[in-house]
């Protein structure tokens, strides 16, 4: 009985004997696979030929590339931005040279340059030019409607054939006008800040076809900024076009329609109905807060509801330039016509 027992404790132990040996020589084999699996990656790594990086970094001006302040100005350089096909956002090591000196008239460099790890290198610069202080007003220039003389004419002065603004435009890039932000229209009407001169500000009533299709590629041809005061129940379709050099304000909704006392319907309607008119000029071009009243037409009343409907600045079709503390809601406008010469043109923006 004795004897049974330990050759069944034997034949244990040579099962659990076994069993160890297995396992060891599975792991040694696995092992052993993978230390050569390892081993060829790190052959077949080591035998690609590194790619060599020969691709300089994109960098783009912040802003606009040409600056003109007015003598005496403080100026912000506005940086630029930087990205690489490797390094990705390399922003921060841009490097920044040339001074602006703000007392002193004339053109300055701002360059950029920036470098990847693999030393390619870009730059980019930015022109500032100092003027002295804008002295005789801005002149707000008013445009309507544009034709091609080639196709037909211009049914009265409102419209303008399309070569004489090419001409008032490119004039304006060759002298190098300066088109200021509504923010610093309004701070120039506040006396916050200076306009350099030959600055002037375009602007373009209604928004109908003939403005898009020929004045819009010339104003972007010269890379003029222009306005676009929108008459949005009508042509609020083309604002969505979202063009580019192209700011859209409002020209209201509707309300281009004659009221009961034979003068527009703003000076008329509700104060509520003029609200919600308002509203839904403002909801179509995404926002608005400089206003051009329709048929140049308002009151109070007019000037109370814009300043509750958060518009800060407003346009009549009135002559005349915006000067240091005009009345923001009754600014006046340089008007264009058909018969606008050159010569003329270069008066009034001068």
């Amino acid at each position: 009985m004795k004897r049974r027992k330990s050759l069944n404790l034997e034949k244990i132990i040579l099962c659990i004997v076994l069993l160890v040996l297995v396992g060891v020589i599975i792991y040694i084999i696995v092992n052993n696979n993978t230390s050569q699996e390892n081993l060829k990656e790190e052959q077949s790594a080591s035998s690609k030929p590194e790619i060599e990086d020969i691709t300089a970094p994109e960098i783009t001006l912040n802003g606009n590339s040409n600056l003109v302040i007015a003598l005496g100005s403080e100026y912000t350089d506005l940086g630029a931005k930087a990205t690489d096909n490797i390094d990705g956002d390399i922003s921060n090591k841009i490097e920044v040279q040339g001074d602006v000196d703000t007392q002193t008239e004339g053109e300055y460099t701002v360059k950029y340059t920036v470098k990847d790890s693999s030393e390619n290198a870009s730059e980019i610069e930015r022109k500032v030019t100092v003027r002295k202080p804008l002295k005789n007003g801005l002149p707000v220039l008013m445009y309507h409607f544009f034709y091609d003389e080639n196709v037909g004419t211009g049914p009265d002065n409102n419209y303008i054939e399309i070569k004489d603004f090419e001409e008032q435009m490119k004039y304006l890039q060759e002298e190098n006008f300066y088109f200021p932000t509504w923010e610093e229209v309004e701070q120039y009407i506040d006396g916050k800040i200076e306009l350099p001169s030959k600055s002037v500000v375009l602007t373009f009533d209604d928004g109908d076809p003939s403005f898009y299709d020929l004045a819009v590629p010339i104003i972007q041809k010269y890379n003029a900024q222009a306005t676009s005061f929108v008459i949005s129940a009508w042509y609020g379709y083309r604002a969505a076009e979202n063009q580019p050099n192209i700011d859209y304000e409002s020209h209201s909704d509707d309300m281009h329609q004659a009221g009961a006392n034979g003068k527009g319907v703003m000076l008329s309607w509700s104060e509520d109905k003029i609200k919600e008119d308002l509203e839904t000029s403002k909801n179509t071009l995404g926002g608005s807060t400089i206003f051009c009243y329709p048929f140049g037409q308002y009151n109070d009343r007019a000037i109370n509801i814009l300043k509750e409907c958060g518009f800060k600045l407003a346009f009549t079709t009135k002559g005349g330039r915006v000067y240091k503390g005009s009345n923001k809601y009754e600014l006046p406008r340089v008007r264009m016509s058909k018969t606008t010469t050159l010569r003329e043109f270069k008066n009034m923006v001068n």
